[in-house]
């Protein structure tokens, strides 16, 4: 019994000293961390403080497009309808000199529908009407 107190007080003891051990090491590495960061902290407010450029308040004109800007007129001339036909299977048209059909996608856009004189594309919340001229 008593040599079975005596290992386990020596294993404990020396659990303890290398618990402390690693604790101390920790320890000092969390300082030269903590210290690196400071000394980066400095260099970046030294870096602030030399630029110090004076700010200019922006006004209304310097915004530029506004987000909400309606777009639709822009879509438009996007495309250039240039002929309708119709075929057995229904109507094609031929938008930027190419030959699409319903569904077919021209710039990003989906044809909705083609009818004998006016083709429907829609993107999103934005849709196009192209008539055909006469």
């Amino acid at each position: 019994m008593i040599k079975e107190k005596i290992i386990i007080t020596t294993i404990g003891s020396v659990i303890l000293m290398v618990l402390l051990e690693s604790v101390s090491i920790f320890s000092n590495q969390h300082d030269s961390f903590i210290h690196d960061l400071e000394d980066k902290n400095e260099r970046i407010d030294k870096k602030i403080n030399e630029i110090q450029s004076p700010l200019v308040p922006l006004q209304i004109h310097d915004w530029g497009e506004d987000i909400f800007y309606d777009r639709t007129d822009i879509y438009n001339s996007w495309f250039k309808l240039t002929g309708i036909t119709q075929f057995e299977d229904g109507y094609k048209a031929i938008i930027n000199g190419e030959i699409t059909h319903e569904h077919n996608r021209v710039r990003g856009f989906t044809v909705v529908e083609i009818n004998e004189d006016q083709v429907a594309l829609e993107r999103d919340q934005y849709s196009v009407t192209l008539k055909l001229e006469k």
